[in-house]
């Protein structure tokens, strides 16, 4: 997947693209829409899909810190773009110069630099100064140009209106399994592998400390999840807790994963956590001997369902 940093000082021409464009924090069940619609032309008509997307929340350029925290980082936004297949990624920053483009001059950069022959938008799509142009203003810039643009219709899961804002209440307040059918895969973490305080190796539990983002982490609690290291081309199964650790180190909020039948040092090297199940609360126990005992069986619990998806039952199916 070719990845494009700067639009505004990209100096090629693409040819016979397929544009998804949009925000897409979280790449959730509404966005695959749009963005898979833009990766079947593309493959119909021998095209290039292409998604344009901005490496920093526009709200974060306007509203300032009061923008909402992102539920993907840049890094977990291409990664997720990467598994749906798309050719090409603009990272646009959404800079000031960038939000004074006019709506004609926007389209301008999709027709000479893209060489865009269909676009794709949602519903709610503006852009332009000020973001006072819409779906409409593009279509009617679209038939001067020769450009098709085609408005996805709003996407509703169980009666609710499928958005980025839905997403950032479920993440923060529901189940991963309800934050998983919205968004339509798994809840993705990536970061690199820092050193901890490596109290965990001690109790004989050695996990994973992932570098901390400024993003939204699902409610503090152990996971069930999958992992993929870099250099390897699969994953592995692992435990994740997220939280503020409260028997060993109240209050240092960390995101840490003990990787099954695992135990190599990898610092420095990027993981891509998918949480898959959520298996407990965070605790506070009495005694590390107490601890030791319950992250064994959290461990052996996770592990167990591994062992019966792989034979095709699970523990929920009795």
């Amino acid at each position: 997947m070719r990845i494009i940093r700067d639009i505004l000082n990209f100096n090629e021409c693409l040819r016979n693209s397929y544009v998804a464009i949009g925000t897409f924090d979280g790449v959730h069940y509404g966005h695959q829409k749009l963005i898979k619609e833009a990766i079947e032309a593309a493959k119909k008509n021998s095209g290039y899909s292409v998604v344009f997307t901005f490496s920093n929340h526009p709200m974060e350029l306007i509203k300032g810190e009061a923008a909402p925290k992102v539920i993907n980082t840049i890094e977990e936004k291409l990664y997720l773009l990467e598994q749906l297949g798309v050719d090409c990624v603009i990272v646009q920053e959404f800079s000031q110069e960038f939000a004074n483009l006019t709506a004609e001059e926007f389209v301008d950069i999709l027709e000479k630099k893209l060489g865009s022959k269909e676009l794709f938008v949602g519903f709610n799509f503006s852009f332009g100064v000020g973001g006072k142009s819409t779906a409409k203003d593009l279509v009617r810039l679209g038939e001067v140009r020769g450009i098709v643009v085609n408005e996805l219709s709003p996407i509703y899961l169980e009666g609710k209106l499928v958005s980025s804002t839905l997403l950032r209440d479920k993440v923060l307040h529901k189940d991963i399994e309800t934050i998983n059918r919205y968004l339509g895969h798994n809840f993705v973490i990536m970061g690199e592998v820092v050193h901890g305080k490596k109290i965990a190796r001690e109790l004989g539990f050695p996990t994973a400390n992932i570098k901390m983002s400024t993003r939204l982490y699902p409610k503090n609690g152990i996971y069930g999840a999958k992992v993929k290291i870099e250099g390897e081309d699969f994953y592995r199964y692992g435990v994740v807790n997220i939280g503020v650790n409260p028997t060993l180190k109240p209050g240092e909020k960390t995101v840490e994963v003990n990787i099954l039948n695992f135990n190599e040092f990898i610092y420095g090297k990027t993981v891509v956590i998918e949480l898959e199940e959520y298996l407990r609360e965070e605790k506070k126990f009495s005694s590390i001997d107490e601890l030791k005992r319950v992250i064994g069986n959290d461990i052996e619990t996770w592990r167990r369902v591994v062992e019966e998806r792989k034979n095709g039952y699970s523990t929920k199916d009795r």
